[in-house]
């Protein structure tokens, strides 16, 4: 049998089996300091696209004051963005904010590794070079996240995520979640100032 999709399927509900009883009391946690702190609403909701471009609704804690995501830069935050809220800060250094994402895989719309899911935006302003990275199924954590993270510009997120989808295997994906471990608890690789959009995007996008 092919690890992908039955083995890696297997994989993604054994590991949320298996962590649901630290995650459950977490989130719920998480979703409580939340609501009392910033209100509603407590999660932040986002088509993305998927495997073979299908589209869901991603699912994160809200990490900005609503409605603020559409002003200055966008979805892009840096360390001292203003937008981004007390509680949110913490969320996005620890990558807590991402946990929602478990009902993403329980859904079968994520798995625990693959290619970070992106906005359409992002998908048809790069067409090309992210049609191959659109035969995996989007993940909770990738490749690129244990090799620098947002040190990396565009050019090398795209060469990463597509030597993932080239060789999907038992074996990587468990070394991608292990190496994952040290990353979120030590923080490696995340905004700072000296980051931005621009300096991020260093692909020509394709033509109209």
């Amino acid at each position: 049998m092919r690890y992908d999709p039955h083995g890696k399927r297997t994989l993604d509900l054994a590991a949320v089996a298996i962590a649901a009883p630290i995650a459950a009391p977490l989130m719920g946690g998480i979703a409580l300091a939340s609501l009392l702190t910033q209100g509603r609403p407590v999660l932040f909701r986002q088509a993305r696209v998927g495997r073979d471009g299908e589209e869901f609704t991603i699912l994160k804690f809200r990490t900005m004051t609503p409605g603020t995501e559409h002003h200055g830069d966008g979805y892009w935050g840096t360390a001292d963005d203003p937008r981004i809220t007390r509680l949110g800060k913490l969320l996005r250094s620890t990558s807590l904010d991402e946990l929602p994402q478990i009902l993403n895989i329980l859904a079968g719309q994520m798995s625990l590794v693959g290619p970070r899911p992106k906005p359409r935006d992002i998908v048809d302003r790069y067409r090309t070079r992210y049609a191959e990275t659109l035969r995996a199924k989007p993940g909770l954590t990738c490749l690129w996240a244990i090799r620098g993270r947002n040190r990396l510009r565009r050019s090398e997120l795209i060469e990463l995520d597509i030597s993932y989808v080239r060789s999907v295997t038992l074996a990587g994906d468990l070394r991608i979640l292990l190496e994952t471990v040290p990353v979120v608890l030590f923080r490696q690789g995340f905004f700072t100032e000296e980051r931005s959009e621009g300096w991020m995007e260093d692909v020509e996008p394709d033509p109209a």
